[in-house]
């Protein structure tokens, strides 16, 4: 079916889609450091390119709403042009959002986050639910592409490594918006094989803690457009089976 981008819509073609039973799409991402070779921008621009991927498999209009740039991303904030907010004023900006989106007359909604801080993902979903459990007519759907069985098969790295700025987003962005790499950068870089997760979960409390001095992680060397694809085929289907369960 047709996506819109909600940024060109006016009130009353919003208003007829939200009741013609459009589904709502919130992208979600954060602006932090990804290593020398990717923008600020990664999570949102994934994020993005995942709603738009997302709509062409669904059987209804989709409507993606403009996409959420700021978020909680302490891991990140020792280095330049990262901006962290706390964890209340993460939430409750998500909260307000939802709940404008639902009150404007959509019946589903899925914020589809690529931010995968994990004390940000806990504020997506506390968002997600409180609006849920506040419009009891509408499905607030948070996709978490963290979890079995989507994760496994996202890969190793992005499991058990670093997936921040590693091969994992390095070729999504290849895919998405290769003119955002810096290739030369890229290629300069080594292999930094750290268990981000293992190191978080044992205190490290930014990337400078868990030995990312260039606030990168894994082989940004062996990313490819190709792998990008494959991974945003995963994403997408997951993401589009979440909104509409296939047929048993």
């Amino acid at each position: 079916m047709a996506l819109f981008d909600a940024r060109s819509l006016s009130w009353p073609r919003t208003r007829a889609l939200a009741e013609a039973g459009a589904v709502a799409l919130l992208p979600v991402g954060s602006t932090e450091a990804h290593g020398p070779h990717l923008p600020l921008s990664v999570d949102v621009v994934i994020a993005e390119e995942v709603c738009r991927r997302v709509a062409a498999r669904l059987s209804r209009d989709v409507v993606v709403f403009p996409p959420v740039a700021y978020a909680l991303t302490d891991f990140a904030a020792p280095f330049a042009g990262t901006v962290t907010l706390n964890a209340d004023v993460a939430r409750q900006m998500l909260t307000g959002i939802l709940s404008g989106i639902v009150g404007g007359g959509f019946q589903t909604v899925a914020v589809v986050n690529h931010h995968l801080e994990p004390a940000h993902f806990r504020v997506v979903h506390d968002a997600g639910k409180a609006v849920q459990a506040a419009n009891t007519g509408a499905r607030v759907l948070v996709v978490d592409h963290r979890r079995p069985p989507t994760g496994p098969k996202l890969g190793h790295e992005f499991m058990h490594g670093g997936s921040h700025a590693g091969r994992y987003e390095t070729s999504l962005m290849l895919a998405a918006a290769p003119h955002l790499v810096d290739d030369a950068a890229r290629q300069a870089l080594p292999s930094l094989e750290i268990d981000l997760p293992g190191a978080i979960k044992q205190g490290a409390k930014n990337f400078l803690e868990c030995g990312g001095h260039d606030a990168y992680f894994g082989a940004p060397r062996d990313a490819t457009a190709e792998e990008g694809e494959r991974l945003f085929e995963i994403l997408s289907e997951a993401t589009a089976s979440l909104i509409e369960p296939p047929a048993p």
